[in-house]
């Protein structure tokens, strides 16, 4: 705790002073006299006074919010003893925006009386951002030291993607064989009705379909379709960013897609993992269940592009992350020459691949020379080059733009992948 003297004690001294000097100089005791009740506040007041007992007590309603969204700040403060004046100064933290009209509030406090302060915040951006602290000031009873405590520092607030809205999916190539809510092109124990068929030695009785049979007059069984799960892994690409103004760039916009098709899929009953693929690795198994969107957006609340001069491939990546007959959904950039590769090799290994490509172009510009516009054409003919090259290795390739809403890419690449040739597994 700091004690600092108020412009009201130096304002006092100084005029006690300048009063007594000018009664000494110029013999005029009524001087001396007018200085000496200025002299006896200050000197009685510096010794009585105390240093404030105050107990600050932050809280917030809640510690979880989408971007874009406000939550409430509030601050109880309790005074042991009386206060001239409390005041308190919000400093947020980077990511964290005040919505309130004032980051101060000031108020006088008797001996056990409470006050609250309130301030709105704002969270623009996805991630984990700490809120910040608080500076407290408080002033003695009689206004001559002024108090600063400790800052509090607060607690951090975790701001979740904004959630996109999809009626429509991916459909994976290949099924797993625990029980889901996509229909197999298989036959077995279902719901969904395939055909009807003689019976054979070795059918069940309970799949003999008794209306065909008095019809037929010979045996005959419905065969159905089983209902089975599939395993989606979001492949996100952290190798590189390309950024707009208020925090947005193709990162941004990448965790926000991911976000969606998760919690897409996990609704479907999917199992749904996520690799990080970038200057550094991260990734979450392949899990059922709401635990598992939390846990995928944990891990993605505090991606970012980590700056390497490492060489990567999908060799890096540990293969419970990437189960086989897996549908894989690369959402990237396609701005490093190492995803690119990765992308590449799933392919070479047999992966039913997409590809999301978060478009760069809206966040460069093409520059004002004419050297500048030639080359910005070319950077976008090479882009064009490469979404053909993985098209002919049959790697479905739909782009999306912020203004855009995710849906569209998504049945982009849902058509693309229906005319293409089903690949070979390797």
């Amino acid at each position: 705790m700091r004690r600092l003297p108020t412009r009201k004690l130096r304002a006092y001294v100084a005029l006690a002073a300048l009063c007594s000097l000018a009664g000494l100089a110029a013999g005029r005791p009524q001087l001396v006299a007018l200085a000496a009740p200025l002299a006896a506040y200050v000197v009685v007041g510096l010794a009585l006074t105390r240093a404030p007992r105050l107990a600050v007590e932050p809280s917030l309603a809640r510690t979880t919010v989408l971007e874009g969204e406000t939550l409430e700040l509030t601050v109880a403060v309790t005074a042991a003893a009386g206060v001239e004046l409390v005041e308190l100064e919000l400093r947020t933290g980077p990511g964290v925006l005040i919505a309130s009209s004032s980051t101060q509030w000031s108020a006088r406090l008797g001996g056990g009386e409470r006050g609250e302060a309130r301030f709105e915040l704002a969270v623009p951006r996805w991630g984990v951002h700490p809120l910040g602290s608080l500076a407290v000031r408080a002033l003695d009873q009689f206004g001559l030291i002024a108090y600063e405590l400790q800052p509090i520092s607060l607690r951090s607030v975790r701001a979740f993607p904004r959630r996109e809205t999809l009626r429509r999916l991916l459909a994976p190539l290949e099924l797993q064989a625990t029980i889901g809510s996509r229909t197999a092109r298989e036959r077995g124990e279902g719901i969904e009705f395939a055909e009807n068929r003689p019976f054979l030695p070795g059918d069940r009785l309970r799949r003999i379909n008794w209306r065909v049979t008095a019809r037929r007059g010979v045996p005959y069984v419905s065969e159905r379709h089983p209902e089975r799960n599939a395993d989606v892994i979001l492949f996100l690409d952290t190798f590189a960013e390309v950024g707009g103004e208020g925090g947005q760039g193709t990162l941004a916009l990448a965790v926000r897609a991911t976000t969606a098709l998760a919690s897409e899929y996990l609704a479907r009953k999917d199992r749904v993992g996520v690799v990080a693929f970038g200057g550094m690795l991260v990734g979450v198994l392949p899990r059922l269940g709401l635990a598992q969107l939390y846990r995928i957006i944990d891990a993605l609340l505090g991606s970012e592009v980590v700056f390497s001069y490492a060489h990567k491939d999908v060799s890096s990546v540990p293969r419970r992350l990437l189960p086989p007959k897996a549908l894989v959904i690369g959402i990237s950039p396609l701005l490093d020459d190492r995803y690119v590769g990765a992308l590449l090799d799933l392919r070479g290994r047999g992966f039913d691949l997409t590809v999301v490509e978060v478009s760069p172009e809206p966040f460069v510009a093409p520059g004002r020379g004419r050297g500048e516009a030639v080359a910005h054409r070319l950077w976008l003919l090479q882009r064009e080059a490469l979404r053909a090259r993985l098209g002919q290795l049959g790697v479905a390739v739909a782009s999306w733009r912020d203004d855009e809403p995710l849906q569209l890419p998504i049945a982009t690449a849902a058509e693309l992948k229906r005319r293409q040739r089903r690949p070979i597994a390797a």
